[in-house]
């Protein structure tokens, strides 16, 4: 079960998406498709797409610290470049 803060980190994420979606469907978008996603293509802003990654990196129980990624008891060193 989600704690109250679980739930409003995934109301926040759900209200950028739906922002990113209202704003593909003004932009003329096929309403039977969504955008690809990929950042350009997203219809989000430099700081909403930010903070979608922020709030996913919590719901899913990801972190990053000192160059290593850590998420469900597993843990791999980030790429130098």
């Amino acid at each position: 079960m989600m704690k109250q803060t679980e739930q409003q980190q995934d109301a926040r994420l759900a209200e950028i998406v739906a922002l990113g979606r209202q704003r593909y469907l003004s932009a003329g978008g096929d309403p039977r498709s969504c955008p690809s996603g990929m950042h350009g293509d997203d219809y989000l802003t430099d700081e909403e797409r930010q903070e979608a990654l922020v709030l996913m990196q919590k719901l899913a129980g990801i972190r990053i610290k000192d160059g290593y990624v850590y998420c469900q008891g597993r843990s791999w060193k980030l790429a130098s470049n």
